[in-house]
């Protein structure tokens, strides 16, 4: 069907048109609209004001009339035929054929995934009506001074030990913790959609995904896109401002019942507060320093500032149309978050070979604990392993992601030149040849014992020792009864590996345990010829940690053209 007789354009089934970024980092206004899938894309001026035309009764030259009047230059229809041409790529205005467009949305690395809803947005709103005069400016501060002083009297006065060793040597408060971190993730996330309601805005859908290696809640507030940067920020800030007043009322009840692992959640809380506010990964920090800068998605810059610091290179548009005070803040988070990104990936896979087998370990461990607990103590066992299996099967995942997107793109830098694909495959073979090296099943693949640190320096040093040894990974049964021996201080992953990975107990009290089958541990209390066996604990060595919340716009970032989905 040719334009000539086709359907007039109108905005494809789903699209929103939000107006103008407010508070915005560009040197010229941008504008916003949002898609059915929840994404944002920003628009010039001039492609805004031709989307605002098509209501699918005009023609393009009615619409280059509209378009005129409103833009305050003269338009054509053969412009407006351009411009129609830029907004269907990106699944804002209809095809040709009247169709929506279906857009292949783009994959951040750094984003939600495998997300569902939860809370349909009707009950979102529910949700916040009875927290929202918790943002009045009095209660704000309230909140605030509270905090501070019960702070002071916990890190000061009462302290957190009682609180540690009821959880550890309970596995029902152990669970009860754990279900008090996830319920705190959850009223973390109505803080976020309470604080966009608060601003103005319309939340939507709540929902539970996986982030990097956790799964966690999120709430879709793509709508603060369209409000000032004021009500941005109160947004980005709800859901840890609501995590503070889940703090307090942990304090009050533990005033009622003297419950002390309650003190020890708050604490948590308070570790999960500061997390949220690093600004490298799309949590609240990233959020709030994306709306001061009036930048929706960081990320999108780090290629472009890079390849434009390099010399002779030209700026590319995604800096210069920048601010300069923008512009200058921004590098500046690109010049911390990608050296510490490196940093942190290249610690994980020098170490990678001991944090599995440590890992693997207490994995074992509560393997055995669960074949041979009471109904109440595998519920816990069962827990923690779970905590202990997610973030490593993430890792994993992560790093695939992270491989597979790094060498595609690098094929495709090198496409068409014949002399940077040499470059390519000898770069690839030289870190496949390291990762062989670092990785080798030798004594390295040993876990982490009381007394190393595990610092940069031993994890490179201990390549030194690749192929000595062989590696220590423990059956359930060998991990429960043969404790691992305390190494000095000193002791290197690399003479490790030279040993064998071999231990020797330097407690003359403990028993290694039985041997390879002889008939298993005795009973617990009893003696034999293996010895008294410890009656298996639900206490292990992984600590509760706070799930992590959602960012706090699940939705994806808007782009300059386009716009990524999660």
């Amino acid at each position: 069907m040719s334009r000539a007789t086709g359907p007039a354009p109108s905005l494809a089934e789903g699209v929103t048109l939000l107006g103008e970024f407010q508070g915005s980092g560009y040197k010229e206004p941008h504008y916003l609209a949002r898609k059915a899938n929840g994404s944002v894309v920003q628009l010039s001026k001039l492609l805004f004001l031709v989307a605002d035309a098509c209501d699918g009764q005009r023609a393009a030259a009615q619409i280059a009339a509209q378009v005129s009047e409103r833009y305050g230059k003269k338009v054509t229809a053969d412009n407006v035929e351009t411009l129609l041409d830029k907004l269907r790529p990106i699944g804002v205005v209809t095809a040709d054929d009247g169709s929506s467009p279906m857009v292949e949305e783009a994959d951040p690395l750094l984003a939600l995934r495998w997300r569902t809803s939860l809370v349909s947005e009707h009950a979102v709103r529910r949700l916040t009506l009875p927290f929202r005069p918790l943002f009045l400016p009095p209660i704000i501060v309230a909140v605030v001074a509270g905090l501070v002083g019960f702070d002071l009297w916990l890190f000061f006065s009462h302290g957190l030990a009682q609180g540690v060793r009821q959880t550890i040597q309970g596995p029902s408060v152990f669970l009860l913790v754990a279900a008090l971190v996830v319920l705190s993730a959850g009223f973390h996330e109505i803080g976020h959609a309470t604080a966009c309601v608060y601003s103005g805005g319309r939340p939507g859908r709540m929902g539970a995904g996986v982030y990097l290696a956790w799964p966690a809640f999120y709430t879709d507030v793509t709508d603060a896109y369209r409000l000032p940067r004021a009500g941005r920020l109160r947004t980005d800030l709800g859901g840890i401002y609501f995590n503070a007043i889940f703090v307090l009322a942990l304090g009050g009840v533990w005033r009622l019942t003297g419950f002390e692992p309650l003190l020890l959640v708050a604490f948590l809380l308070q570790i999960e507060i500061v997390h949220q506010m690093l600004p490298f990964l799309r949590l609240d920090g990233y959020y709030v320093l994306s709306d001061i800068a009036g930048v929706p998605d960081l990320f999108k810059r780090i290629g472009p500032i890079l390849r434009s610091a390099l010399p002779g290179r030209p700026r590319e548009k995604e800096v210069s149309e920048l601010k300069r005070w923008v512009r200058v803040m921004v590098t500046g988070w690109v010049a911390v978050v990608v050296p510490l990104l490196l940093f942190n990936l290249a610690m994980i896979l020098i170490n990678a070979p001991r944090i599995l087998a440590t890992a693997w370990d207490e994995a074992a461990k509560l393997v055995y604990q669960l074949a041979h607990a009471s109904a109440g103590l595998k519920a816990a066992d069962a827990l923690q392993l779970a905590f202990l299996s997610v973030p490593i099967i993430g890792m994993a995942l992560t790093f695939l992601k992270v491989g597979q997107r790094a060498m595609a793109g690098s094929w495709r830098w090198s496409a068409g030149h014949p002399t940077r694909r040499p470059v390519v495959v000898l770069g690839w073979a030289a870190f496949v040849g390291l990762l062989a090296l670092a990785w080798w099943p030798d004594g390295r693949v040993t876990p982490y014992r009381p007394g190393e640190k595990g610092t940069l320096a031993q994890g490179v040093a201990s390549v030194a020792s690749a192929g000595h040894g062989r590696p220590l990974l423990r059956s359930p049964r060998d991990a429960a009864t043969h404790p691992l021996a305390a190494v000095p201080p000193s002791t290197t992953a690399g003479q490790l590996a030279r040993t064998g990975g071999a231990s020797t107990p330097t407690n003359p009290a403990v028993s290694p345990g039985p041997p390879r089958g002889s008939g298993g541990p005795a009973p617990a209390g009893s003696s034999g010829p293996a010895g008294p066996t410890p009656t298996p604990s639900a206490s292990a060595s992984t600590d509760p940690s706070p799930v992590p919340s959602a960012s706090t716009s699940p939705a994806p970032t808007p782009t300059a053209t386009s716009s990524p989905t999660p």
